[in-house]
């Protein structure tokens, strides 16, 4: 039992191997900032008993539903996800915190140390991920990309193990640094590149709204939370919620803040790669007397403004969106990057050239 009687702080998890250990972080924290003893509850969700295509099963929710179900009847008391997997919708009577961000990049993992660049023609590579799929397909038109299922280890397997039958796969850098499989990256994919999908690399620790009335638990929440995480991820998601586009869309976004600023760069592209928008904006952190909330409506709108640029620019053209945005449907180039009112920078010229060089064809990989 915990101090004064009370009992241990029950935290949900899916039962796979990277769910578990990176709820292990989280359970340690927690009984760090809590006193109390920790049990991890383990979760069977549909995302681990069904087969087929995630986009098939549903997506983004799949993961998600069984966990919310025993937090809300009462089989557990905090529940830890991975952040992309958490609809964009807000779940009633829940509340959700942001512990650090990993590292939010997607990474290829390759036999003999290839990269994007230098893997051969025709080369199969493994993903279930439409915006992977979508942006490998925009730099390198000719690879075979194959969709894949299964758990990082299965996943790996089928590109490094002995009966490997994939060239390399794309995984997420943030699932290997937990599980210390990083040994297995060949190369970091930069985010110009292939921007993540919306809260990649973020964890989403969940309790009932109910329970912060225990003043204990409410401050354990509140220290565990990280405003730079939580601002670039209410950023990303917002973009995604106005979008209306879930897993099967492919689209890309990733915030960071910095100098007092909250920067977003989001990319809609055709499943084929063939087209492709990107848009950036950025917005200034309320600082001062400012409450959170006002800090987290301004990384709100930023995203709002972002996907409304990217609508007004034609990206239900390209990807299944449902257009909500202002200026939806108005005419506009698919083939670039437009700014919008108060855009970043446009990404490096250097990767923009690497990319374009790439597309056509002049990358260093030998023909098969």
């Amino acid at each position: 039992m915990s101090p004064a009687g009370t009992p241990p702080l029950r935290v949900g998890t899916r039962g796979s191997a990277l769910a578990t250990t990176q709820t292990g972080h989280v359970a340690r924290r927690l009984e760090e900032l809590t006193g109390r003893d920790v049990e991890i509850v383990r979760i069977r969700t549909d995302g681990d008993v069904l087969t087929g295509s995630l986009a098939q099963m549903g997506g983004t929710g799949v993961f998600v539903t069984a966990l919310r179900e025993a937090l809300l009847d009462g089989r557990c008391d905090v529940a830890v996800h991975s952040l992309k997997d958490l609809p964009t919708e807000p779940a009633p009577g829940l509340t959700v915190v942001t512990p650090e961000r990993e590292n939010p990049r997607d990474v290829l993992c390759a036999r003999g140390g290839l990269t994007i660049a230098t893997l051969p023609r025709g080369a199969r590579v493994g993903t279930g991920s439409p915006r992977r799929a979508a942006q490998l397909r925009s730099v390198r038109p000719d690879l075979d990309v194959v969709d894949i299922r299964g758990n990082v280890d299965t996943r790996l397997a089928r590109a490094l193990g002995p009966d490997a039958d994939l060239d390399a796969v794309v995984l997420a850098y943030a699932g290997l640094a937990r599980l210390g499989r990083l040994d297995a990256v060949s190369e970091v994919v930069d985010t110009a590149i292939m921007a993540p999908a919306a809260g990649q690399g973020a964890l989403a620790v969940e309790v009932r709204t109910s329970s912060l009335d225990d003043p204990v638990l409410a401050r354990a929440l509140h220290d565990l939370d990280h405003e730079p995480t939580r601002l670039a991820v209410l950023a990303e998601r917002s973009l995604l919620a106005r979008l209306e586009a879930g897993c099967a869309a492919p689209v890309g976004a990733h915030a960071l803040v910095e100098d007092g600023e909250v920067v977003l760069t989001a990319v809609v592209a055709r499943v084929d790669g063939v087209e492709q928008l990107t848009h950036s904006g950025r917005t200034t952190v309320p600082v001062g007397a400012s409450s959170q909330d006002v800090r987290d409506d301004a990384a709100r709108a930023l995203g709002v403004r972002v996907a409304d640029a990217l609508l007004a620019d034609g990206a239900a053209r390209l990807a299944p969106l449902r257009e909500t945005g202002a200026g939806a449907g108005s005419a506009g180039s698919a083939t670039g990057t437009a700014p919008a009112a108060d855009a970043a920078p446009s990404p490096d010229r250097a990767v923009e050239t690497a990319r374009e060089q790439l597309r056509d064809g002049g990358y260093r990989g030998e023909a098969e």
